[in-house]
This record gives structure tokens, sequence and C-alpha cells, in this order.
């Protein structure tokens, strides 16, 4: 009963050991791998409008290069988030990065033109793209 017991234990620790690495362990941003794929924020959001099945196709979960306008920056928390080209409907391409403090340094200014790398996770009115760099 005690061996067993012991044994039930240990399984225990190390199903615990490995649950607690995997939550903590930090996120695989996009800085120093290629794009899959490079496109305009227009042309991004133009192929979620029209045909979302087909934009995740070829989009989703792929490392997107895409130039555009800053029209906005939010800064919430630690993280900020940069929209490119907003639609006349509302709607563009939603940047975030996981520090706002990238984009002290960054040339991220309203109206300029720029180039951002990042994984799209698809589209909710905005085509979202996560762990974003500022390529140019």
């Amino acid at each position: 009963m005690a061996k067993k017991l012991i044994i039930f234990l240990a399984v225990t620790a190390i199903a615990f050991a490995v649950a607690w690495y995997w939550y903590n362990k930090p996120r695989q941003g996009v800085k120093g791998k290629a794009a899959d794929v490079q496109v305009t924020a227009a042309e991004l959001y133009n192929a979620y409008s029209n045909n979302e099945q087909a934009a995740d196709k070829k989009f989703l979960n792929a490392i997107v290069e895409v130039r555009g306008t800053v029209e906005e920056i939010q800064v919430i928390g630690n993280d900020a988030v940069v929209v490119l080209n907003v639609q006349p409907g509302g709607g563009g391409t939603s940047c975030r990065f996981s520090s706002a403090s990238v984009l002290d340094s960054a040339k991220a200014i309203k109206g300029t033109e720029v180039v951002i790398k990042g994984k799209c996770t698809g589209f909710n009115m905005d085509v979202n793209l996560t762990d974003c760099e500022i390529v140019l």
C-alpha cells in the first residue's frame, strides 16, 4: 500500500512539474523567423472580408509581413496595438506587440507607413496579428 502511494505521489509531482513548465514557458515570437507571406494591410483585410475561410487557409497561424499606414496606436497595460489601414466601414489590421516599449524606439507614428511582421490569429472585425515586431 505504501509503495503504491509513493508511486502515485511521484507521478503526480512529475505531472505537476511538466504542467508548470508548459504554463510558464515563454511564448516564441516572430523575431528571427522569415515571413511566410508578404502582403499589404488592405489586401489582407480584403481577403478576410471577402472570404474568411479561404483567407484562413492562406494566412491563419502563418507569419505575415504586412505593409500599411498607421491609423491608431493603443497602449493597453504593457502591451501595445497598432492598427493599420482602417477601412471606411471600420476594421483594419490590428497588430499586437507584447511590449509597448518596442514602439518608443520604432518609427510607428500615426500617418506613417510601416512594415510589421506577426503571427496571424484570424479575423474578428479586424485582422489580428500577435507577437509583432516592426520590420521597417
